[in-house]
């Protein structure tokens, strides 16, 4: 019972946490179901939350241990964050909808290998299901043990893959009744926020040299 709870604790984080359209994947997902492209936006959501799945698992069995045995996996994850973030930054900040695409539609494989790896080499990531992990054990919600770290783990990715599925089936359905010049610019300001992230991961990279 009690790690049936603790899965359905971290589904509930993971559907409710990807809800803000800020991210890399989201931009991606959003891009692609304005370009009618739904199966491909699906298949981004299902990689990125297999992903998430991975650092909240991690975060859960021990974050702060895991990083004190590999100190150079966070300042390496936030180079390659600020690189990734640039190129998709430019790009969403100059899309629109009869440009091409980063995903290319015949390769079905493509749009999961992509969402996977964004989100893996999204450090914001690693803080955030450790920010979960923490307000979850101050206020004692779950039962922690090392077994725990799978459940909690697979609701996490369940409920961002669930959030994902709902997000292409409401853009699919309710997307013909936006502007499309309007929503162009929406992915437009997302790709300047995600250049906006960028700097910031470029300025935590080169402080973390510092220290």
């Amino acid at each position: 019972m009690a790690l049936l709870v603790t899965a359905l604790v971290a589904f509930a984080f993971g559907f409710i946490g990807s809800m803000p359209l800020t991210g890399p994947v989201a931009v991606m997902v959003f891009s692609e179901c304005l370009r009618g492209r739904h199966g491909v936006a699906l298949r981004v959501g299902l990689g990125a939350a297999l992903a998430e799945a991975c650092y909240a698992a991690v975060a859960f069995w021990g974050f702060t241990h895991f990083f004190s045995e590999h100190p150079a996996v966070l300042p390496v994850s936030k180079g390659l964050s600020a690189l990734l973030l640039v190129g998709l930054g430019v790009y969403f900040a100059r899309w629109s909808p009869g440009g091409d695409s980063v995903l290319e539609p015949e390769g079905r494989a493509a749009g999961f290998l992509v969402g996977f790896s964004v989100s893996a080499l999204n450090p914001t990531l690693l803080a955030t299901w450790s920010g979960a992990v923490a307000f979850l054990h101050a206020r004692q919600l779950v039962h922690f043990t090392r077994l725990g770290a799978l459940p909690f783990g697979l609701g996490a990715g369940a409920g961002v893959a669930c959030w994902e599925a709902v997000f292409v089936g409401l853009s699919w359905r309710l997307g013909q009744r936006f502007s499309l010049r309007a929503m162009t610019w929406g992915v437009r300001g997302m790709g300047l926020l995600l250049l906006g992230g960028a700097v910031f991961s470029g300025m935590d990279f080169v402080r973390s040299f510092q220290r």
